[in-house]
This record gives structure tokens, C-alpha cells and sequence, in this order.
């Protein structure tokens, strides 16, 4: 007879291996036992779970009643809903609102959309229009918002009261590197703050990539803003003006490109 002596650690080692070995066999005598049930209850199952999806999107009470459009002024809220072809009737669980902002967002008035599910009967249709900051002209005139977008033509009957945008090439303006898109924003930022001012600029020139000239409507004055720093810039020139108020005519420019000062020019004197 051989004798085995157990010391109490690997008696305890023993002991775990044989709970380790109970616990493995009982989870797959679970697994099996649940995948044969799971097999045998599978078709009913999934025949249920389909029926009742089909009485759910089929249902008339998901039909659609109302289409709410917010936000529109320069396109109707018809055209919208035209556009995004909708109806009333459509199943609200059929509609997708991604689809539909994407129809809608191809308008060159679109800036932003976002279109709502609203269980259990209606869509809502959030719409942010693009406001014309000035035009430029580009073989023809387009409109340009506040984020430097050329988004639409302008055409027979559409509104010329803004400011021209010159000396940009059709080739910087098609120029995907976002350079240019910025500059043109900062021209549009100093447009407004000029009329803040109670000044109407009627064209900003792009004399170079770091010279921006301005004209407004109230005198002949070329004004020479260089780039950037506008708040200042405009601050200077409105205390020089002051001093030249009533005699604006003999100033051929104003040039603001210098960092603390504004250099004044004057007309040549007719003989």
C-alpha cells in the first residue's frame, strides 16, 4: 500500500481544483440546456417579435399630423416641406431626419437645419437662414455671409444694398485652403463695425493678402486699413474725422496701416 501524506495547503490546492472543475461543468450544462430551449422557442419567438414590430410601424396612430417649420423667411415653410419630401399621413418611423437635413442643407439659403421626430404625430423642422454681408463678383455677383461662404447668385429683384467686395480672384475664391474664407470674414467683421459706427462702406478692396482699402458712402476717402486691429483703427480715424469735419473733401486718404498713428494725404490743389 502506498501512502499519500497531504500537507493542509495542498489540500486546500486539491480541493479548489475539484470547485473550479463542478462550476466549469455546471455553466455548460446551462449553456446547452438554455440553446436547446433557446432552438425550440426561436421560431415563435422571432415570428411574435416581427408581428408586433409590423403593428407598430404599420399603425395609424404613428401617422403623421402636423410638419412644423421654424425659422424660414427667406424660403417658405412649403418649400421646405417640399423639398424634404413630407406629408401628412407618412409614418413617423419611416421618416429618417438625417436624410431629410440633408435635402434641405443642399438650399443655398440653408445654413443650418435640424429636423425633429416628435412621437407620435409630428416633425419639427429648425431651419437658420444666411444672412448677405456684402456681394462680390466673381464672372457674377454672389452673395457673402458672415463666415466668408459665397452662397447664392444674386438675381433680377434680389436686394444690392451691400458692400462690394473687389480685387479677389475667381481662383482665391474657389481655393479650398481656408485662408482666404478667413480674410474675407474679417473683411465682413469691419464692414459691421463700421456701421455700428454709423459709417456705410461701399466697397472693400482687397489691395493685398495683408491690405484691405475701404470707401464709404458719406465721403470720398480712401481708407487704407492694412489688416487687422479694427476696433483701434477705427477709433483713430473717427477722432481725425472729427477734426476734419466740414472740409472731408481735401482728403484724398487715411492710412491706418501703422500701428499708432493715421497718416493723412490730401488732394492736390486745382489750379
Amino acid at each position: 500500500m502506498q501512502l499519500k501524506v497531504y500537507r493542509k495547503d495542498n489540500r486546500k490546492r486539491e480541493i479548489g481544483r475539484w470547485r473550479r472543475y463542478l462550476m466549469r461543468l455546471g455553466v455548460a450544462t446551462v449553456l446547452v440546456v438554455g440553446a436547446v430551449v433557446l432552438y425550440r422557442l426561436s421560431g415563435p419567438a422571432m415570428i411574435a417579435a416581427a408581428s408586433l414590430r409590423d403593428f407598430i410601424i404599420e399603425n395609424p396612430y404613428f401617422s403623421v399630423r402636423e410638419i412644423q417649420v421654424r425659422g424660414g423667411e427667406k424660403i417658405s415653410g412649403n418649400e421646405i416641406v417640399t423639398i424634404a419630401g413630407l406629408r401628412q399621413g407618412m409614418n413617423i418611423w419611416k421618416i429618417d431626419p438625417v436624410e431629410i437635413e440633408a435635402k434641405i442643407a443642399r438650399h443655398p439659403w440653408v445654413r443650418r437645419v435640424l429636423v425633429h421626430r416628435e412621437f407620435p404625430r409630428r416633425i419639427t423642422i429648425d431651419v437658420e437662414e444666411r444672412t448677405p454681408k456684402a456681394i462680390v463678383a466673381v464672372r457674377k455677383l454672389y452673395y457673402v455671409d458672415s463666415d466668408g461662404v459665397l452662397f447664392k447668385e444674386v438675381e433680377a429683384g434680389d436686394s444690392m444694398n451691400f458692400p462690394m467686395l473687389t480685387g479677389l480672384s475667381a481662383a482665391q475664391l474657389m481655393d479650398p485652403n481656408q485662408a482666404m474664407r478667413k480674410r474675407i470674414r474679417e473683411a465682413v467683421h469691419l464692414n459691421d463695425l463700421m456701421v455700428q459706427r454709423s459709417y456705410q462702406p461701399s466697397e472693400l478692396h482687397f489691395d493685398a493678402p495683408d491690405r484691405l482699402v475701404v470707401f464709404t458712402n458719406q465721403f470720398p476717402v480712401a481708407l487704407r486699413m492694412g489688416w487687422g486691429n479694427w476696433e483701434e483703427k477705427l477709433v483713430r480715424m473717427q477722432r481725425l474725422m472729427t477734426l476734419w469735419k466740414g472740409h472731408e473733401e481735401r482728403l484724398a486718404s487715411l492710412d491706418m496701416s501703422f500701428s499708432d498713428q493715421v497718416v493723412a494725404r490730401l488732394r492736390r490743389a486745382e489750379n
